[in-house]
């Protein structure tokens, strides 16, 4: 025969004890309930945790790059719509270059627009995207173009300080006298060369042609960087200081239409080189478009691997909580009796 010792407190300490392992499993089963997915992964799925591990670390890895994928889909748009502005002012002023004619009132109107078209390209170029001036190149933390206002600037000097020598050398004294053949020498020559390579990023432009490639998927990179050095602005804002800065309502009628067929033909060309521009950057928004498509696909199928090995059933939850706290009742009722016994009750 064996001897027990029975006591207040051991009765008292088992179903205590119960009680709080009851109240940690209520307690993870609620946050189940809550979260759709195992309170503790590594416990529940033992040895295959690894696998979710490698899984969510591969999903990060797709999100980042969606997400940096996006903002470059940003900058292109505003590109797009920066350069769309450009291409419609321009097509705006080789209207009115057709319809005002060379007359006193058509030129001067003329001069006007084409200041304000050189005004409106010069804001165009110099569009950013937070910190980041999209038509600098790879210089993307420097303005593009040198000044934000044409008239006062160094380009607008170097175009007043080249037409003053030509005049000089030549002996002209006064617009009006310059003929056909020696405007046409200072559109080829010194004017043209305001707008070569080497002066336009003296006076005008800010920007690198380096460029810049951006990761857009583990196998593809795309080139970002487009420069305000392009031809095609070079040729448009040609158009522009020829219109607006040359005094073209001094000249002659026939000097005048010289002029404002260069114009027609300098802006006709780079308008046409933008839209090869647009053509291109529109071609990489494709690519970015069929590529977030492939990584949103694969970002799903990343998602539900996951949930099939982390997600809980939630009626199944549900039911364990309740019947969980269901016994948590029985067991504080059942403790609370346990504690009024005591052992002087029996005793005579």
């Amino acid at each position: 025969m064996s001897n027990f010792l029975v006591s207040n407190y051991s009765l008292l300490s088992a179903p205590r004890t119960a009680v709080f392992k009851i109240q940690d499993e209520l307690t993870s089963l609620q946050k189940e309930v809550t979260t759709g997915r195992l309170d503790d992964v590594g416990l529940s799925l033992g040895g295959r945790t690894s696998q979710t591990v490698s899984l969510r670390s591969q999903q990060t890895i797709v999100d980042k790059q969606r997400d940096a994928n996006s903002v470059l889909t940003q900058r292109f748009d505003i590109m797009q719509t920066s350069l769309q502005s450009i291409a419609d002012t321009g097509n705006t002023l080789l209207s009115s270059l057709i319809a005002n004619g060379t007359s006193d009132t058509g030129t001067a109107a003329t001069e006007q627009q084409a200041m304000s078209s050189l005004q409106q390209m010069v804001g165009a170029l110099n569009t950013s995207s937070g910190t980041r001036f999209l038509f600098s190149g790879a210089a993307s933390d420097q303005q593009t173009l040198k000044f934000s206002d044409f008239v006062g600037s160094g380009a607008q000097s170097s175009v007043a300080s080249a037409l003053s020598n030509f005049m000089t050398t030549n002996g002209i004294s006064d617009m009006s006298q310059m003929t056909d053949s020696q405007l046409d020498s200072f559109l080829n020559g010194d004017f043209a060369n305001l707008f070569s390579g080497s002066n336009w990023t003296a006076n005008w432009s800010n920007a690198d042609d380096t460029p810049v490639y951006n990761k857009i998927s583990d196998s593809e990179t795309i080139n970002t960087s487009y420069s305000a050095n392009d031809e095609a602005f070079r040729n448009i804002a040609k158009a522009y200081v020829m219109m607006s800065s040359l005094n073209s309502s001094g000249m002659s009628d026939s000097a005048r239409q010289l002029l404002s067929n260069r114009a027609t033909q300098s802006l006709s060309q780079g308008l046409s080189q933008m839209t090869t521009l647009q053509a291109q950057i529109g071609g990489s928004q494709q690519r970015l478009d069929a590529t977030d498509a492939q990584l949103k696909s694969r970002s799903n199928v990343l998602t539900l691997s996951i949930s099939s090995m982390e997600e809980v059933d939630p009626y199944e939850a549900s039911t364990r909580v309740t019947n969980l706290t269901n016994l948590l009742e029985a067991s504080y009722s059942l403790t609370a009796r346990i504690s009024k016994l005591s052992i002087l009750n029996y005793i005579s």
